[in-house]
């Protein structure tokens, strides 16, 4: 995998406003037809979001997120953890979240409604700082 570049990190930082407001919506469940599954409609802000996300590298596709998501659950129920992760590994768990997503509908907005997504980019503005 290539480095991650101080750029890398500024285009994500924006958006931990964003997720940091309490008036922001993920999106919302929205039924397709009656008898069929509900998806999940992402708000064009989270949409764009996952856009730059693929745009400058944060979505690494020689990455095995399937392999790995027993790792990624640990991130998600240990502040601690993602305290002190580093980005490299931050970028495996953007993988892996949005990959999931593609497999299970809701993942996504379930890891930004758990408020993880937002500690990911704390802990990113806190390396970015660090220089």
């Amino acid at each position: 995998m290539k480095p991650i570049t101080p750029g890398q990190i500024d285009v994500l930082l924006p958006y931990l406003e964003l997720f940091e407001d309490p008036q922001f919506s993920v999106g919302r469940w929205e039924e397709v037809a009656p008898g069929h599954l509900p998806m999940f409609s992402f708000d064009e802000r989270m949409l764009q979001f996952i856009q730059v996300l693929y745009e400058h590298g944060w979505i690494v596709p020689e990455f095995d997120w399937g392999d790995w998501q027993d790792t990624a659950h640990k991130y998600i129920e240990s502040r601690e953890l993602v305290e002190s992760a580093d980005a490299v590994t931050i970028r495996r768990l953007f993988t892996t979240h949005t990959r999931a997503d593609r497999f299970c509908e809701g993942h996504l907005a379930a890891v930004f409604s758990s408020g993880h997504l937002a500690s990911l980019l704390r802990r990113l503005r806190e390396i970015r700082n660090e220089g």
